[in-house]
């Protein structure tokens, strides 16, 4: 397992990208090109400097014109394998360094993100399988992490019975840290520790 310092970078910029795509252009409707992706953002930039007189407009700038690339980026190279509103295309473009890219994804692992993402459900006998006896590449934990975090749901059906993707997340981290599968400063990982935390207190709340 390795990992250079460049690649790292390129996989925290799409990291950041698929964030921006779920939590900020998917629930406005933004369309997922080039020019709407720029003009969501340009839009973003004009409305906070507008409210906010006092702000560095240029180093504001640089933030939502590096927010707007990443997404860009990342919609180019979802392009690259297929179709881009197809939400597990994104996930795993953004999952994959370059490389990775044109190699074709285990038919179980890509049958279970389906599942996961299109039909709120997973397979126990597949979980099973994929955690605990199927050899995982450094790009398959990252896109299994990625399909966890950005499912868009609190409870998933396992096999016809409820299950929280707190749950699911936390067992596909737990083989990622056991298997030695990621570098712990792998962008997917930490994430997925954070997106974990949150979980953690979202449900702390309630209790």
């Amino acid at each position: 397992m390795s990992v250079t310092h460049e690649e790292l970078v390129l996989l925290q910029a799409q990291m950041e990208g698929l964030e921006s795509i779920f939590f900020e252009l998917y629930p406005f409707g933004v369309e997922l090109k080039r020019q709407q992706v720029q003009d969501y953002y340009n839009q973003r930039f004009n409305s906070v400097t507008q409210a906010q007189v006092s702000v560095a407009r240029g180093e504001l700038r640089r933030n939502f014109n590096t927010r707007a690339n990443q997404v860009r980026n990342l919609v180019d190279s979802a392009e690259s394998i297929g179709d881009v509103t197809n939400k597990l295309n994104l996930i795993i473009a953004a999952a994959c360094l370059p490389h990775e890219r044109n190699k074709p994804l285990d038919p179980k692992i890509l049958s279970f993100c389906e599942n996961l993402i299109f039909q709120n459900k997973i397979d126990p006998a597949a979980l099973n399988t994929l955690l605990a006896h199927n050899p995982l590449k450094e790009s398959d934990a990252r896109i299994l992490l990625a399909c966890a975090m950005f499912s868009g749901n609190v409870q998933i059906d396992k096999g016809g019975s409820p299950i929280s993707i707190q749950e699911v997340l936390a067992s596909i981290i737990t083989v990622a840290k056991t298997k030695d599968l990621l570098p712990r400063n792998d962008p997917f990982y930490t994430e997925a520790l954070y997106f974990l935390e949150g979980m953690s207190e979202d449900t702390s709340v309630y209790k």
